[in-house]
């Protein structure tokens, strides 16, 4: 009994909805959400990625004589890929969201990142116009990850920055300089006045 009463009330829910459901539809088989959706940024590449770059120069000699290269802990085959977009919800207001791949190589991530935004325009008077625009990054963090290394008898195997291994400062000293990097300008704001006179 008490699933009949279930399958009932589910049928007269799907009822009272289904002219929502109809509006919605017409809506995106119309194309109006395409229309009303434009791609306002497109990037291969940020801050973070040139940051990670950088790290892929220089090398240094182990005490067997072998030569160590930063390049293959270093070099990425897929660099961070972005894209925002604007769909207008109004005639003065649109959503801002977009992603980011995010990018990864041996020894250092960074991490994808989400977008999420609104801008909004006003008119407080015919010869005057205000634009308000703020935007939020979540995730995009650059994380750099540490090596092992064999110091033998002195110090036997401990954890140490790839980059570092071979300088005077102690392993575990090394660890402090292990990058972790928050995307720039995470969260932005801004406000354009326009007067014409």
């Amino acid at each position: 009994m008490n699933r009949l009463c279930l399958i009932a009330v589910c049928s007269l829910m799907f009822a009272s909805s289904a002219s929502a459901l109809e509006l919605e539809t017409s809506w995106f088989e119309g194309a109006s959400f395409l229309k009303a959706t434009h791609l306002i940024e497109m990037r291969q590449g940020s801050s973070l990625s040139r940051s990670a770059a950088s790290l892929r120069n220089g090398g240094y000699q182990l005490a067997g004589g072998e030569d160590v290269s930063m390049r293959r802990w270093y070099d990425t085959k897929w660099v961070d890929v972005g894209a925002s977009f604007m769909t207008q919800l109004t005639d003065n207001v649109g959503f801002i969201y977009g992603l980011s791949t995010g990018e990864q190589a041996q020894k250092y991530t960074i991490a994808p990142s989400l977008k999420l935004g609104l801008v909004a325009q006003f008119q407080p008077a015919t010869n005057m116009v205000v634009s308000f625009r703020a935007t939020t990054l979540l995730g995009g963090s650059l994380n750099e990850k540490s090596c092992t290394a064999d110091y033998g008898d002195i110090g036997g195997v401990q954890r140490v920055n790839c980059r570092l291994a071979a300088s005077t400062l102690a392993p575990q000293e090394t660890l402090n300089y292990l990058l972790r990097e928050r995307p720039l300008y995470r969260n932005e704001v801004s406000v354009n006045f326009k007067w014409k006179f």
